[in-house]
């Protein structure tokens, strides 16, 4: 009796890497649509205490914010600003917009941008000019120096920005 020998089958399995790629992108778009995108818009400051402050409203929003943060140049650090105290070098400060560091005057420059943007319809009849319709928000460490919020301030009537809102955190509970 001859033993017929079992035929070999060859199988190539190859993956289909097409359906995993979609699978992929649609997983990143997925994510990326999801996330929470208003953390871009600030730094990492401490806001002053009010003794008074109204919350926010989420449909009166702001269209620029303006953050004045302590920033360190990396690889070093400030001991005064770690320890809570209040550090006065100015080159420790900073404006940020959208985590956009900014000169005063490009923070100018770019307020200037959004005041045409948004741009009234008609002259104020106290100002004799065109005043943007625009809000900016600024929020500015607790122990920030006043005056670069002043400057801040300054730049946004400067550009006929004249909605100009300080963020502050709400007062304790009591």
């Amino acid at each position: 009796m001859i033993r017929r020998e079992r035929a070999k089958v060859e199988e190539s399995l190859s993956p289909n890497l097409i359906p995993m790629i979609d699978i992929m992108f649609l997983l990143l778009l997925f994510f990326m649509l999801s996330a929470d995108m208003t953390q871009r818009r600030t730094e990492e400051v401490a806001l002053p205490r009010a003794s008074q402050a109204r919350p926010q409203d989420p449909q009166a929003g702001a269209d620029e914010i303006v953050n004045v943060h302590h920033r360190t140049v990396p690889g070093t650090s400030c001991a005064v600003h770690e320890n809570g105290g209040v550090c006065r070098d100015e080159d420790h400060w900073g404006w940020a917009v959208l985590g956009r560091e900014y000169t005063p005057d490009a923070l100018g420059e770019e307020l200037g941008d959004l005041a045409q943007n948004h741009a009234g319809r008609d002259v104020d009849p106290v100002a004799q000019k065109r005043l943007s319709t625009a809000k900016v928000l600024v929020r500015a460490d607790s122990s920030a120096p006043y005056g670069d919020v002043q400057k801040v301030i300054e730049a946004c009537g400067r550009a006929s920005i004249h909605e100009v809102e300080v963020a502050a955190a709400m007062p304790a509970k009591r």
